[in-house]
């Protein structure tokens, strides 16, 4: 990419973050004369930029039906944490909301007043897979919490890259690196043959939710069998993130940065910073959800036919990518500071129907819970692209708060922990912290003891759940978790 295309590009991209904060600067929290759920207007905050038209148009609808407008707010990921930590403190939270950022588990969230029961219509729950209703994991007490929109079918470090900047570096864009060292040598032949200043790899270093996220999902595809954001091994129940898959993960993404391969100066960043620098020509390789293809097209235009990926990669040649996620939460929530349970569980229902799903599939986010969507909506090639390996790669994990609803009265006594993993390999990259193993042992350590603690506090509590709820010794690697497994563990 030429220098002034570059400079084309990144002053876009501060003409669109100005328009943004412009934008939200008149419906942030303290704006307006209501606080959640005031006067006739219902406040939406939700993190995923490649939806916002659209959710736009579904509020419109809304409105046109109900005669209720929808105030919406589109949050960074990497700062809606924060933002809805300052909104409740202020009693300014919207009506509904997503968790992005809210490091607890869903039922510790709940206790804490975070979230009330959805009031969803008999068609509107028939609309939804039965399955996607799990006893401890978003039915709480028979009680509807959220519901998921998306696919389970996916991970979150897959290998976007820029094809121009790979075909000058004399790599072909149509064989992606797929194992680290593959990576290397061909992040090696960016920064000596590409002919530029780019370097090999971006990373958002800023949001540790993040790498907490990319880590684990590169755990997993290094042989860890177990959660990929609590670092439990699935047969044993144990928290395990010094095991070697992600010992071998963090010091491959540190040697990375040994080798002068990284962006410097990322340590500030978010993704949305990550991904549009990098989409400026400063990186060839970027680690990133599926999403990756719908903010390039809506907000990266210019990137649009650079945009090529490539599966997450694994240690080893021949090793095939494996990634497990448990039953989904869900997408959306209903503050517990709203009293307009029954308008927002109304407008929850225009995201059941099937024509939403493709509608949702055309914006390339995660992709949709209908994945048949997909082949009616006009997509990137690279989104289908990567939908399609998520297919062969990502396995059922189980839940158990499934198995055992009284796990969900421990995940509520657990107590929000720091450091977590992002904040681990932060610290690891700056050098604050030097032992990648003993680091993520200590890490282990404190996870366990939280664990304990809110064990003995929900047994005090009433509930009837062991250690030994955690361990499900019949699962199997790269099989799904079906229902009648949890039966037989």
């Amino acid at each position: 990419m030429t220098a002034l295309s570059r400079r084309t590009l990144l002053s876009a991209i501060g003409a669109a973050g100005a328009a943004t904060a412009l934008g939200a600067c008149n419906t942030a929290p303290g704006s307006g004369k209501n606080s959640a759920g005031g006067g006739n207007t219902l406040k939406w905050w939700d993190h995923f930029n490649p939806l916002q038209d659209l959710h736009k148009e579904v509020f419109a609808q809304y409105q046109k039906d109900t005669g209720i407008p929808v105030e919406y707010t589109p949050q960074q990921t990497g700062k809606m944490g924060q933002a809805l930590q300052l909104a409740r403190q202020s009693k300014q939270l919207p009506d509904v909301h997503t968790n992005a950022g809210l490091q607890q588990p869903l039922q510790a969230l709940i206790k804490a007043g975070w979230y009330q029961p959805m009031e969803l219509s008999d068609k509107a729950r028939a609309r939804l897979p039965k399955e996607e209703f799990v006893d401890g994991v978003n039915v709480i007490d028979g009680k509807v919490y959220s519901f998921p929109l998306f696919d389970l079918r996916q991970y979150w470090a897959a290998t976007w890259f820029n094809k121009e900047l790979v075909e000058q570096a004399g790599l072909d864009p149509d064989s992606p690196p797929e194992t680290y060292d593959e990576f290397r040598k061909a992040a090696l032949a960016v920064r000596t043959k590409g002919g530029g200043d780019a370097y090999a790899w971006m990373l958002a270093l800023g949001q540790p939710p993040r790498l907490r996220e990319q880590i684990g999902f590169m755990a997993q595809a290094g042989g860890f069998e177990g959660h990929n954001l609590d670092g439990i091994r699935y047969r044993t129940g144990e928290f395990a993130y010094h095991d070697d898959a992600y010992v071998h993960a963090v010091e491959f993404w540190l040697s990375l940065k040994k080798d002068k391969l990284l962006v410097p100066g990322t340590e500030s960043f978010v993704d949305k910073d990550a991904r549009a620098r990098w989409a400026a020509g400063s990186a060839a390789y970027y680690f990133d959800g599926p999403w990756c293809a719908g903010v390039v097209t809506r907000d990266l235009k210019q990137f649009t036919g650079k945009l090529g990926v490539g599966p997450m990669l694994v240690p080893d040649k021949g090793k095939p990518v494996t990634a497990y996620r448990p039953p989904q939460e869900g997408v959306f929530y209903i503050s517990g500071h709203s009293k307009r349970v029954r308008d927002a569980s109304k407008l929850l229902e225009y995201f059941t129907m099937p024509e939403h799903y493709v509608k949702l599939a055309a914006k390339m986010d995660q992709p949709p819970l209908d994945l048949s969507a997909i082949d009616k909506a006009d997509v990137h090639p690279a989104y289908k692209k990567v939908v399609g390996l998520f297919q062969d790669a990502v396995f059922k994990a189980p839940a158990p708060a499934k198995r055992n609803p009284d796990v969900a009265m421990v995940q509520a006594e657990q107590k929000e922990m720091q450091p977590q993993l992002g904040e681990v390999v932060q610290g690891l990259f700056s050098g604050d912290l030097t032992s990648v193993r003993g680091e993520l042992k200590k890490l282990s350590d404190r996870s366990e003891k939280n664990r304990e603690q809110a064990l003995a506090a929900a047994k005090k509590k009433g509930a009837k759940v062991d250690l030994e709820d955690w361990a499900f010794p019949n699962w199997e690697p790269r099989k799904d978790y079906t229902a009648d497994m949890y039966e037989k563990a």
